[in-house]
């Protein structure tokens, strides 16, 4: 049989805040939309010439 455990107060949560995941998940797409938006000005600026 199983023992289980009675003290749960010895345990922390060391789950991260959603807050983390949700800037793990946004900062790349940003990089990303910044870069491609760095590309077009460019391309539009050699167009220009």
């Amino acid at each position: 049989m199983q023992k289980y455990i009675d003290n749960l107060d010895d345990f922390e949560d060391d789950s991260r805040p959603p807050i983390v995941d949700m800037v793990e998940w946004l900062v790349p797409r940003i990089i990303a939309a910044v870069g491609i938006m760095l590309v077009l000005m460019l391309c539009a600026s050699l167009e220009a010439l």
